[in-house]
């Protein structure tokens, strides 16, 4: 029994980590640091899976999708600054939960900003998203400054929709779609902090497109009618021309009739000259 007891405590330990350093678990590494290799990535990244919950292939994906979460983000006619620059996300991976934050909370964003290289507050890159996987539940975390937050239900129903699948062990499918509803919600959220007048701006060259989309359309309905035309002239005169030529040839077939007339003519004046005479 006392033996169980120790190996248990070697595998609690193992797979425990501490944010901060100082505590009797070692400190979570960071994925941005020179020691990036620890999170179990090719390179400096904002995804660390130092327990290996996630295969490489599939490690792989969410750093992609981790990256590609600020680019979707992004909002260039926003009216703040920090919504066209978009909104980072980070993501740590661990069995065990970090830290002794509530259930459902994390303190991955403290500790991102000031060991992710992410320290800087005088850009909007410390507005960012944090999302802490655990064997059974997923955690999160914002500090958004300048950035608006989406509601705290959709936070709630996120977790217990990816909670779902991390009690099936499908620690992937829960975070790759806790990522794409969060992207998406964050998107739409954004979106109502556009800036108008942007569009308002690119109006007269937009009106311009289409009045020279409708003056092409026209001159090209011009052009095909002259030739319409010209078609038309041209079977007209070519009628003519058959015409003309079919009238020559019957008039030339007419033509050797006209000296037997003549003749005959000719022999019924003489004769009539006769019975004069006579």
């Amino acid at each position: 029994m006392f033996k169980i007891q120790i190996l248990t405590c070697l595998i609690i330990e193992t797979h425990s980590w501490s944010w901060f350093s100082g505590y009797s678990d070692p400190q979570y590494p960071s994925p941005r640091g020179t020691n990036f290799w620890k999170c179990r990535v090719s390179k400096p990244t904002y995804v660390c899976d130092p327990d290996g919950m996630l295969t490489d292939d599939q490690r792989e994906e969410i750093v992609h999708m981790v990256e590609d979460f600020k680019e979707k983000t992004k909002r260039p006619n926003s009216k703040y600054q920090c919504m066209r620059e978009g909104l980072r996300l980070v993501v740590a991976l661990a069995k065990d939960k970090i830290g002794y934050a509530y259930s459902g909370n994390t303190y991955l964003c403290n500790y991102a900003i000031n060991h992710w290289k992410l320290s800087n507050t005088t850009k909007c890159e410390s507005d960012i998203q944090g999302i802490e996987v655990n064997k059974d539940e997923i955690n999160h975390c914002y500090i958004l400054r300048w950035l608006v937050n989406i509601h705290e239900d959709d936070y709630y129903k996120l977790a217990n929709a990816g909670n779902a699948l991390l009690n099936k062990n499908n620690t992937f499918d829960a975070l790759k779609n806790y990522i794409t509803y969060l992207r998406n919600r964050y998107i739409q959220r954004f979106s109502t902090f556009d800036n108008d007048d942007v569009f308002n701006e690119k109006s007269p060259q937009q009106y311009s497109y289409k009045l020279l989309a409708i003056i092409s359309l026209i001159i090209s309905l011009i052009l095909g009618l002259v030739l319409l035309i010209l078609i038309c002239q041209r079977r007209q005169i070519q009628n003519y021309l058959d015409q003309r030529n079919a009238s020559n040839t019957e008039t030339q077939l007419m033509t050797p009739m006209q000296p037997v007339e003549v003749v005959k003519k000719k022999r019924e004046n003489e004769e009539a000259r006769n019975l004069v005479n006579l």
